[in-house]
């Protein structure tokens, strides 16, 4: 009977403090903080920061909340960048092309064949070393790096028959409104015509361009298989969606919290890489079957060796040279 009482009395006491605990959670001032992106929500990227989120509320026991505001509704990127500098937006996405148009140096990011396989782009986008010349370079902007979402590499597409380097001389090509991106199709021997994204079917289709670059999975989802049957697997680049952070936004953590959000963005940017490489195998396959696209592949050392002025350029550059040097370090090669 003795032995029943102090059981009955060990268990009452043991769950007076849970809800003690509980209670003194409960307590505690919930933060609220606000992610912009420009993306859709239904989108491969805007599921992965769906996930993100509630991931963080559930290991901070709901004592760190988001709102989530997708498809651009805050602005641009390059707007609400503006405001993550100033502590307004916390958080937000934004692409290393827009990125190079405020920081220069970062436009290393955005070098042709810096990556040439899924391998590289893991290994130099995982790398600490990596991370801390990103980090460094942003503070001085007053915002910091979180993590990335990968898109699939990128490529070259027309409404005209493009088999090789030759073919894409003179054509009018639509690419980001990025210096790097100009130039390497302009070494390439084509004419770059930046124009934002929403108007390329119609310009294509009007003869404004001649067609793109820019990924496989885009071109099946964005419908511009109707007037663009043909692509040069050029894989020239792989597009970066960085997602920053404000200063304040990093300062109003605890060490815990801090880690806790990093830990669950990593995962979220490894997965991002898994779904980059799935949805491009998935469309290509359907811009076969369905589309009637043809696929050329090319010589990339051919292509290689014409943007190589674009790396002499930039190793003339301290900021962009102590950052290309550490990537191809962690490659193990040089250009």
């Amino acid at each position: 009977m003795n032995l029943t009482k102090s059981c009955l009395s060990l268990c009452l006491y043991l769950l007076s403090c849970v809800i003690w605990q509980t209670a003194q959670a409960n307590d505690k001032p919930v933060k609220t903080f606000k992610i912009v992106t420009d993306i859709q929500a239904d989108g491969t990227a805007g599921k992965l920061i769906a996930e993100f989120v509630k991931n963080v509320e559930q290991k901070t026991n709901h004592q760190i909340r988001f709102k989530v505001f997708h498809g651009g509704v805050l602005g641009d990127q390059l707007q609400y960048f503006q405001h993550i500098q100033r502590g307004v937006i916390d958080i937000g996405l934004i692409n290393s092309a827009s990125i190079e148009s405020v920081i220069p140096a970062l436009g290393v990011m955005n070098m042709p064949y810096l990556f040439r396989s899924v391998e590289e782009y893991r290994k130099v986008m995982n790398n600490q070393q990596v991370r801390q010349a990103l980090f460094d370079s942003s503070q001085k902007h007053r915002f910091t790096f979180l993590g990335y979402l990968s898109s699939d590499f990128r490529s070259i597409y027309a409404t005209t028959p493009i088999r090789n380097r030759a073919d894409l001389s003179s054509l009018r090509l639509r690419t980001i409104s990025s210096p790097t991106y100009m130039q390497m199709l302009a070494s390439f021997g084509a004419v770059p015509t930046a124009m934002p994204f929403g108007e390329l079917y119609s310009a294509m289709q009007q003869g404004v361009v001649d067609g793109a670059e820019g990924g496989i999975a885009g071109i099946y989802q964005a419908k511009f298989s109707d007037v663009a049957k043909y692509v040069l697997l050029t894989e020239h680049t792989r597009l970066t969606d960085f997602v920053i952070a404000s200063s304040q936004f990093q300062n109003s953590l605890t060490a815990t919290e801090k880690q806790i959000i990093e830990q669950e963005f990593a995962k979220i940017s490894n997965k991002s890489i898994e779904f980059a490489e799935q949805n491009e195998r998935i469309n290509k396959q359907k811009l076969i079957e369905e589309e009637n696209v043809t696929f050329y592949p090319v010589d990339k050392d051919e292509f290689i060796a014409r943007v190589k002025p674009l790396y002499s350029a930039a190793l003339t550059d301290p900021d962009k040279a102590n950052l290309l040097n550490t990537i191809f370090k962690i490659e193990n090669r040089s250009f």
